[in-house]
């Protein structure tokens, strides 16, 4: 089973909504993407959590190997702060990670890894 932890955001993602949840993301959200599972990210994509479809992918035709890290900036004037995040490996597998909060995320990391 693969996880995603977000590291350098604060444990308010976890314990519900903050107020910074609800206001609008204006700049770009840069974070340092980790792939510590055993397969290649081949797609990245988020949501806002009100739908059931997913942007486009945010790796295009690139791939993310095991082991390695890329920073990734979301410059699309995201309308708030709270997205849904999907990540797709080469196994075939891929992983949901809901409600995560943008605005807090930017300048983090997040790593993704098997359990």
């Amino acid at each position: 089973m693969k996880n995603i932890l977000l590291a350098g955001v604060t444990a308010a993602l976890f314990a519900g909504a903050a107020p910074a949840a609800f206001a609008q993301v204006t700049e770009p959200v840069t974070f340092t993407l980790h792939n510590e599972s055993e397969h290649d990210l081949i797609s990245l994509y988020i949501s806002v959590p009100s739908t059931d479809e997913w942007e486009e992918d945010i790796f295009g035709d690139g791939i993310l190997e095991s082991g390695d890290s890329v920073d990734v900036t979301i410059d699309d004037d995201l309308e708030d702060c709270e997205y849904d995040l999907k990540a797709e490996f080469s196994d075939g597998s891929e992983l949901v990670v809901g409600s995560e909060n943008f605005c807090e995320l930017d300048g983090g990391d997040v790593t993704v890894h098997d359990e």
